[in-house]
């Protein structure tokens, strides 16, 4: 502590703003260490927030209109949109395969991989 007021108190001003500007880029790095520990932090406290269905919005829906909380015809706009997410999310649903990975398709009797009988 003696020696950086000793170099503060020197003639020298090349040497006095050297070690100020260098005590002011170590301040500066730790100062950008913190933010950027604090932000990490922040991102991984951040609430996990899983994507609810149309189904389950339009229930939470259903649930305000009936508290009076939202007017029928704000109720009614809502159901129509998420009437036809749902729609979507049920062809994206019954487009998936059906039968188990582990039955095997029928066999074939054509080179072309059709049975015409």
């Amino acid at each position: 502590m003696v020696s950086l007021f000793w170099l503060l108190a020197d003639d020298d001003s090349e040497k006095r703003i050297r070690l100020l500007l260098g005590a002011f880029g170590i301040v500066a790095v730790i100062l950008i260490g913190a933010g950027i520990i604090e932000l990490v932090k922040r991102w991984r406290n951040r609430p996990f927030q899983a994507k609810i269905s149309a189904s389950e919005q339009l229930a939470q829906f259903r649930e305000s209109f009936e508290k009076g909380q939202i007017s029928p015809e704000e109720f009614a706009r809502i159901r129509d949109l998420l009437n036809e997410r749902i729609r979507q999310e049920m062809e994206v649903v019954a487009a998936t395969p059906a039968t188990p990975l582990d039955e095997k398709p029928p066999p074939t009797d054509t080179p072309g991989g059709v049975n015409h009988g």
